[in-house]
């Protein structure tokens, strides 16, 4: 693995054990707990984590297939991450942590299979636009890192 990307992984190794440690503590009535500005449980954070770290890992492979490297016209973020959601309804919650480290694990294995080159090859990303490779592990581990601490921070209150 490249050098660069060894702290995108300390950071998605402890985005994983800070979040898992705190939902471990939660039973399945704080799991399905509305909290913060947005009224988002910690069931919902989770399975749109999981959603996004192996979409984004999926967009990451396709730019540097040369592949796919824009969003199409008519994408809409708010109905992709709704989707996302109802996807992952039925699914237990150790499902969704399961597929979220599994989604962890493969954005991981992604950046062990890239050169220096393939860092710079660029593609769309919803809200940031176009960006590098290389930028897109920096959103991915920071999304996280986001969505957790809005969470635990609701908790806190």
């Amino acid at each position: 693995m490249l050098d660069e990307l060894r702290l995108r992984v300390q950071e998605l190794n402890q985005n994983r054990a800070t979040f898992d440690a705190f939902l471990a503590q939660l039973d399945d009535a704080r799991w399905n707990q509305p909290v913060g500005a947005e009224k988002y449980t910690a069931r919902q954070t989770m399975a749109h984590l999981a959603g996004a770290v192996k979409t984004m890992t999926r967009m990451g492979q396709n730019w540097v297939a040369g592949k796919d490297n824009t969003l199409r016209p008519d994408f809409d973020l708010n109905f992709f991450n709704a989707r996302q959601q109802e996807k992952r309804a039925q699914m237990s919650n150790v499902e969704l942590v399961q597929e979220w480290h599994d989604g962890q694990q493969g954005v991981i294995a992604f950046m062990e299979t890239l050169g220096a080159a393939d860092l710079e090859k660029c593609g769309e990303h919803p809200t940031a636009k176009q960006i590098a490779v290389r930028d897109l592990f920096l959103i991915i581990t920071t999304h996280e890192a986001d969505h957790i601490r809005q969470v635990m921070d609701a908790f806190a209150k």
